[in-house]
């Protein structure tokens, strides 16, 4: 408020006897660092940030008229959400959908536009270098695909385009660097697997990672997925031991017929589960 719209406020004209405009009786500090009350003829009328306090110079015994509360409330409220949002802001980058997201929370929405210009203007909100970091973030830290970056961006509010200029910050070798890293994981996991199943374990979760086809190509060219053919005896002995066990109440050629089905569906050669069931057979008969 400039002091040419203060004195129109308060004008020798305003303040004739007969509108007997309320003057302030009191100003009450609250126990919140840097808030006051506002008491108006004995009465509590509104509370006040201490930076409008001083702006306005407000002091006991000054006449305050309808107009000249309605804005000081006004820039209180927006004071409120704008501290808000800067200590929102504290906590790390956030994208302009979830800043606007935490002020509705807060019961802010009215004040979000102008909380949301000021704040772009000095430099504090920016959804393309928020869009940046967060895909350098998941990249270098959370090893996610470029998919799932790019999905989780967008549901953060992030327009395409910056979504799509974010990506530079994701290189194609970092992108295979990941995947095979994660394909190792995998891999590590998978000694009771079959070569044929842990291929297939790992193209879906490089896939629900957001890894796309040409990057999961480039992975499985590096990595090796392929069981020496002691480790793949390894394997089914592990899943095949547990099968048998399962079908335990079947006998003969049913029982036979249950396990190779299940073993196939697995991922392993006939022949390896030829040569398992014979085993499994010739276990049963010496016992």
């Amino acid at each position: 408020m400039t002091d040419d719209s203060f004195k129109k406020i308060v004008s020798s004209k305003d303040l004739t006897p007969d509108e007997d405009l309320p003057k302030i009786t009191k100003i009450e500090t609250q126990k919140r660092k840097g808030r006051y009350n506002i008491y108006l003829d004995e009465d509590y009328a509104f509370p006040i940030d201490e930076a409008i306090l001083v702006k306005y110079a407000l002091y006991k015994g000054m006449v305050i008229s309808d107009d000249f509360r309605e804005e000081l409330e006004s820039e209180d409220g927006f004071r409120k959400a704008y501290t808000r949002s800067l200590n929102y802001l504290n906590y790390g980058l956030r994208s302009e959908k979830e800043v606007r997201d935490d002020l509705a929370k807060h019961e802010f929405s009215d004040v979000a536009d102008e909380v949301i210009e000021k704040l772009e203007e000095q430099g504090y909100l920016d959804d393309l270098m928020y869009a940046e970091s967060y895909t350098r973030t998941g990249a270098n830290v959370g090893g996610k695909g470029p998919r799932v970056i790019k999905q989780e961006l967008k549901r953060r509010g992030i327009a395409e385009e910056n979504i799509e200029k974010a990506s530079e910050q994701y290189p194609f070798d970092q992108m295979v660097e990941n995947g095979i890293q994660l394909a190792e994981k995998v891999i590590r996991r998978s000694s009771q697997h079959s070569t044929r199943e842990t291929n297939n374990k790992l193209r879906q979760n490089l896939m629900q990672k957001g890894f796309d086809s040409d990057i999961i190509t480039q992975v499985l060219e590096e990595v090796t997925v392929e069981k020496e053919e002691d480790e793949e005896y390894v394997a089914i002995k592990a899943q095949g031991d547990k099968i048998w066990r399962k079908q335990a109440k079947l006998k003969g050629y049913k029982k036979i017929q249950k396990v190779k089905s299940s073993l196939f569906q697995k991922g392993f050669t006939g022949e390896l589960i030829n040569q398992f069931i014979e085993e499994k057979e010739l276990e049963d008969q010496n016992e």
